[in-house]
């Protein structure tokens, strides 16, 4: 596996337009895909939801401890280390964590074949942001495009440029946040192979769209000084609403160096709106799932899950069945993390992620979450 990845990974980020690789669904790509899709879950994981806390809406875990608090170290071959936190004004007076900034450690390196450089941007969590997402009006991307015509979701720009001037967190946008982060790691490593992978799920796959975008037309995939040398960039994400017009999609047509990879569930409400035809239009190649075809799953699970999006791809078959592939070991407890969506016959805890004690989900050895039932079962009564 890790071999296969090293050697492809040019390929497996788009280099050749996924040509060949999407029907059916390449091997390597499944891995590959569902890797990105975990980072993005991680950005959700480490959310501080707690209105109490003094690190409300920030990460409840530091960047040293991160990868390991969000249960992606222990048997994953995919290693990084956090660099920097991105932080967003989502309100005039509001500021949140929105995800992070890593790089691949150098074991990370020897399995993806170069130095990956990972942004992850994290989806809707708190009442300002719905009110964000309902932003639906389009408004001008001139700041970041330079083109008066490629107009895109106000609610998305305004997470991603806005800013909160005695904000500790917002007092830059989290645009200017990820440009210096990125561009400290394109310079920190400029002599090696550099890949840049920008993932997200539902907003946070929006602001991915936004964020890759501007880094191929800005030039922050190049190092200082040196424009004639630039690192492919890639976008995964999965859930995205559409982001922007037809002059918008006209720009993305126009980045060589950047390869956007869209995964849509069938039944996923999300990918459709802003249902607004002629108006708002997607970018980027398409790859489409149908999680309603498992076997695995109950009916009334939400197709906008994230951990239900990695299992569909790591079930989708081309003859339109689904059947999970072995050498892909899929660890189907996940989907329950934040649902009830697996079958109970399975007899894993629902919403099992609450950040403490997993409701008795213990991460084994090989990266896998298992149920340890320690309750107490009382004695029958005697007859």
């Amino acid at each position: 596996m890790a071999s296969s990845i090293a050697s492809r990974w040019r390929e497996l980020r788009g280099g050749k337009n996924w040509e060949g690789l999407l029907h059916p669904l390449d091997l390597d790509l499944r891995r590959y895909l569902i890797h990105y899709l975990q980072r993005a879950g991680a950005a959700g994981d480490a959310f501080n939801g707690t209105k109490a806390s003094k690190g409300y809406a920030l990460s409840l875990f530091p960047p040293d401890e991160y990868f390991a608090r969000v249960g992606l170290e222990i048997g994953n071959p995919y290693r990084y280390k956090v660099t920097n936190f991105i932080f967003a004004a989502t309100d005039s007076d509001e500021a949140a964590y929105f995800g992070y900034v890593a790089v691949a450690t150098d074991e990370g390196k020897a399995i993806l074949g170069r130095r990956d450089i990972l942004i992850s941007w994290r989806g809707t969590i708190t009442h300002t942001e719905w009110l964000d997402d309902a932003k639906l009006f389009l408004t001008s991307a001139k700041e970041l495009f330079g083109n008066d015509f490629a107009l895109v979701h106000s609610g998305f720009l305004s997470i991603y440029t806005g800013t909160i001037p005695n904000s500790p967190y917002a007092k830059t946008s989290a645009r200017d946040q990820v440009r210096k982060a990125i561009q400290e790691l394109v310079d920190k490593y400029q002599h090696e192979e550099i890949s840049i992978t920008v993932t997200g799920h539902s907003l946070g796959a929006a602001l991915a769209t936004l964020n890759a975008m501007d880094i191929a037309a800005n030039g922050w995939n190049k190092p200082t000084g040196d424009s004639s040398k630039a690192f492919m960039v890639t976008a995964f994400p999965s859930a995205s609403p559409r982001v922007g017009n037809l002059f918008f999609k006209g720009v993305f047509d126009g980045l060589k160096d950047l390869h956007l990879l869209r995964i849509v569930n069938s039944t996923d409400p999300v990918p459709k709106v802003p249902f607004l035809p002629g108006i708002y239009t997607h970018v980027g190649e398409e790859l489409g799932i149908d999680t309603t075809k498992s076997p695995y799953l109950k009916s009334d699970i939400s197709p906008h899950n994230l951990e239900a999006y990695q299992h569909g791809i790591a079930g989708l078959q081309e003859n339109g069945e689904f059947k999970l592939e072995e050498e892909l070991d899929f660890d189907n407890p996940v989907i329950n993390k934040y649902s009830d969506g697996l079958l109970d016959k399975y007899k894993i805890p629902d919403n099992w992620w609450n950040k403490e004690n997993f409701k008795s989900m213990v991460q084994m050895d090989d990266g896998h979450w298992k149920f340890v039932d320690s309750a107490y079962v009382p004695d029958h009564p005697s007859a």
